[in-house]
């Protein structure tokens, strides 16, 4: 995607916004569970960006791993407010489930599918909930998760490919 620049070389924050609000979302939600909680955390990631946005002058070519960054950090203190830890994952298949052409008994089905996801992610431990937000939820590259989270992008995908597979095996367990 090419980005509109100011004359001062930056790309307006609105459209950093336009271009990433869902992405942020996704990842919040995917870390909390709850709709309502990655609304607000999300709010709470632009607001921190827009406001160091000039001062940092994030890389055009990195903004989602630093947006992403501001979105980890809040939802680790979103946490550390209320004292829980993460139920994750509430967004696990690409794309919207909101869509024109899903059927109702298709709805329920895909939504049995993901509580059943969502009951696994609970056993997974933080830091592979972490990695499978970023992956699935935010879609990041592993080079982008790697910014994220301060290691190799080799790292960031042997421990996604782990946390997946780990979460394959609960997914297949009949144990409810």
């Amino acid at each position: 995607m090419t980005a509109h620049v100011d004359g001062t070389g930056v790309q307006p924050f609105e459209e950093v916004y336009r271009t990433y609000a869902d992405s942020v979302f996704a990842f919040c939600w995917s870390q909390t569970g709850n709709h309502s909680d990655a609304e607000d955390l999300a709010a709470d990631v632009f607001a921190s960006a827009f406001a160091a946005y000039t001062s940092a002058g994030p890389d055009p070519d990195k903004l989602r791993a630093w947006l992403m960054r501001i979105a980890r950090n809040a939802v680790i203190d979103h946490y550390r407010r209320n004292g829980r830890r993460s139920a994750i994952l509430a967004r696990f298949f690409s794309g919207s489930s909101e869509r024109a052409d899903t059927d109702i008994e298709g709805e329920v089905v895909m939504r049995d599918e993901v509580t059943h996801v969502i009951s696994r992610m609970a056993r997974l431990r933080e830091r592979e909930r972490l990695v499978i937000g970023l992956r699935i939820a935010s879609n990041l590259s592993y080079a982008e998760m790697a910014s994220v989270l301060g290691i190799s992008e080799h790292a960031a995908t042997m421990a996604t490919r782990r946390a997946l597979e780990k979460l394959r095996v609960l997914c297949e367990d009949g144990a409810p």
